[in-house]
């Protein structure tokens, strides 16, 4: 019998805090993300790994890292926000909203950051089934499949907070405050209105390639 702890990929005398998924199923990710997790790091991006041994270190929190191919042919947004039910227990609006904005930040890192495509290309139904050949054969691409994903939770007795990051090249938001985006902010400008609607705070961090979540607790 295979133990939650062999099937994170970790080994005995291990800090457990710190665990590897095997980037295979929702299951797998699920016992990876279970307390008393900390970081969780996708097989073979262990570089990518942050080990906080001093400042910051005691905060609680949740990572996971992850490739751009694991984000979109696992429902590692559901997996992350039932690993967070169990540490916060959200009241059902909360587990509502913070899944919505979690699925919006990561397709959006993913697609949009990581694979470079425009939200012009999943427009209707011949849209959607066009835009999965072209994200397939993206991810055909050992370079491109690796791109990675991180999503960093972090909370304490008022506040969490979430920032989504990917590998891509970023985009600057002018103006006002996030409120109804004008047309020409295409996908980003929808996306952010759209996490406007379900956050308490949203921000765009380093060039944004970085998007901070707030939810009041």
């Amino acid at each position: 019998m295979v133990t939650a702890t062999e099937s994170c990929g970790a080994r005995a005398g291990e800090d457990p805090r710190f665990t590897s998924w095997d980037g295979l199923s929702e299951s797998s990710l699920g016992r990876a993300l279970r307390e008393p997790a900390t970081e969780c790091v996708e097989a073979g991006l262990m570089e990518h790994a942050v080990r906080r041994t001093r400042q910051g270190a005691t905060r609680p929190r949740l990572s996971l890292t992850m490739t751009t191919r694991s984000a979109y042919r696992h429902p590692v947004t559901k997996v992350f926000t039932e690993a967070m039910q169990a540490r916060l227990h959200f009241s059902r609006d909360l587990r509502g909203r913070f899944r919505t904005a979690l699925q919006e930040a990561v397709m959006n890192a993913m697609v949009h950051g990581n694979l470079g495509l425009d939200s012009q290309l999943r427009d209707g139904l011949v849209g959607l089934t066009s835009s999965h050949a072209v994200i397939e054969s993206l991810l055909a691409r050992p370079a491109v499949a690796r791109r990675v994903i991180r999503v960093d939770a972090i909370w304490n007795t008022t506040m969490l907070s979430v920032m989504v990051r990917d590998n891509g090249s970023g985009f600057a938001r002018t103006g006002p405050e996030l409120s109804a985006p004008p047309p020409s902010e295409k996908h980003h400008g929808r996306g952010l209105f759209i996490l406007e609607t379900f956050c308490d705070r949203v921000a765009l961090l380093h060039g944004g390639t970085t998007i901070r979540l707030g939810f009041r607790l």
